[in-house]
């Protein structure tokens, strides 16, 4: 068996294995002019008619390098000619030196992404091999990302695959010497000033000399195992994430503090790094460092809050832990009162569709007052109904109480977090407060056997959970396609 067949036949094997390749699939494949991604453009090109597979290349030019970035793709561009494979190439300008390798990987993605959702492409292929993995393994072991980040670069996350893991680098170049193919070296690939270069040139030479030359393969197969270990903590920290949240929308996320606390500690890094990300909709920079900045702050009495990367705050109120996008501790502004006239049926207000029936005989088994619906006794209401929000000294007699409370000790006593209490609906009538939504009636109006006239206002929220939109970027001038 040829060089050439032995490499396809472990490429397919992994594939199988990891389950991350199906015939028939439209396939980005993300390629530079380095030997990695060159052998897999050409090993995917072999591979596609017995798999029925649909691909796409892309090239983006940093334009960091000068004339060696235009060279890397005029060498892509007579491959992918050469290989007959569809391209695209884009090109980014990246200002400054600061975060560089960061802000490069987040302006490819965006472009990935895109490209994914503008040809109707399933999976975006990268070429990262087994050196990559164990240096990725080590990165995040110095970083402290926990244990999905000890699991190394993941065959298989969300449209991302890697299917290149399974060897390693020098097998790739030469694989590509056996089939006369020429690559590039990036010679960035060597600069100390980025932590993985060193690593590579510096940490893990020095690993193979003193400790064990076969530092790189037991990486890797450490990485593997920690990737089973890390499936299945998720696994189980995702059905405890169920019972805890008590609610999750675009904005915000809040867990139950005390339930929280009774899971074990390795599955609330889990859930908190859910909850982060659900919020932030990234996937990145959540560490250890973050984990033990959120346990100090269960420790804290009263409210407090701390931020987090992507500009998302954890708040501690009460009971509740807050993952939101805004900061809770400063309040919103009070919405406008809303003057009810006459019999009107329906309002809309703070977030909520109102509804209003006056009724002369009470429905069957009613309640008197549920979370979003009451029942009033219409003759005791003076004169037009508002809906409003608090104010400074309000005050109200909760039903079944004979005397007042104030509204700010009730919402204290019920554990309503600051930023909620001026979300929630307040009913007045001319002289009095006559119901807190989603709460309870003043007992002033409260029905009797005698009453012979009844209110019923019902109250649906109007905040649905929209799908978060996808990042785009508009496509600029600086882009080539070829196609």
């Amino acid at each position: 068996m040829s060089q050439s067949n032995e490499y396809l036949k472990r490429l397919v094997g992994f594939a199988q294995k990891e389950q991350i390749l199906r015939k028939g699939e439209k396939l980005l494949l993300a390629v530079s002019a380095g030997a990695d991604s060159t052998a897999m453009l050409y090993l995917y090109s072999r591979l596609r008619f017995s798999y029925n597979l649909s691909l796409l290349a892309v090239h983006i030019n940093h334009q960091l390098r000068g004339i060696a970035s235009d060279q890397d793709e005029e060498q892509i561009k007579k491959l992918c000619l050469q290989l007959n494979v569809p391209l695209i190439i884009r090109h980014i300008e990246l200002k400054g030196p600061q975060d560089l390798e960061n802000r490069a990987r987040i302006a490819r993605f965006e472009i990935f992404n895109q490209i994914l959702e503008s040809y109707k492409f399933d999976k975006v292929l990268l070429a990262h091999h087994k050196a990559d993995l164990a240096e990725t393994v080590l990165i995040n072991l110095l970083r402290g990302s926990g244990l999905s980040g000890m699991a190394g670069i993941k065959p298989l996350q969300d449209k991302v695959v890697h299917p290149m893991l399974d060897f390693m680098p020098q097998e790739l170049k030469e694989l590509l010497n056996s089939v006369k193919i020429t690559w590039r070296e990036d010679e960035s690939n060597s600069d100390p000033g980025f932590t993985r270069n060193r690593i590579r040139t510096e940490l893990i030479p020095q690993l193979k000399q003193i400790y064990n030359p076969q530092i790189t393969q037991l990486l890797a197969n450490e990485a593997s195992v920690l990737l089973q270990a890390d499936k299945y903590i998720e696994e189980k920290a995702n059905r405890r994430f169920k019972k805890i949240c008590l609610e999750n929308s675009l904005e915000r996320i809040i867990l139950s503090l005390p339930d929280l606390l009774r899971v074990p500690q390795i599955e609330q890094y889990y859930i908190l790094r859910k909850a982060y990300r659900l919020v932030s909709g990234t996937k990145q920079d959540f560490f250890r460092v973050h984990m033990h900045e959120l346990e100090s702050l269960f420790e804290t009495e009263g409210s407090k809050h701390i931020s987090l990367p992507h500009s998302i705050y954890a708040i501690k109120q009460y009971q509740e832990l807050i993952f939101s996008s805004v900061r809770e501790d400063i309040e919103p502004q009070p919405a406008e009162e809303l003057i009810i006239e006459g019999e009107r049926a329906r309002a809309v207000h703070i977030n909520y569709r109102f509804s209003f029936k006056y009724l002369k005989v009470l429905p069957p088994d009613c309640a008197e007052y549920q979370r979003n619906k009451v029942i009033l006794d219409a003759d005791k209401i003076v004169g037009r109904i508002r809906i409003r929000t608090r104010r400074e000294g309000d005050r109200f007699i909760p039903f079944g109480m004979n005397g007042f409370k104030k509204l700010k000790d009730f919402f204290i006593d019920e554990k309503i977090p600051k930023y909620d209490r001026d979300l929630i609906p307040i009913f007045e009538d001319e002289e009095k407060i006559i119901w807190i939504c989603g709460f309870r009636p003043d007992n002033r109006v409260r029905y009797q056997e005698t009453s012979s006239r009844y209110l019923a206002i019902e109250a649906e929220s109007l905040l649905k959970k929209p799908n978060r939109a996808a990042n785009r970027k508009k496509r600029g001038s600086n882009e080539f396609d070829e196609l």
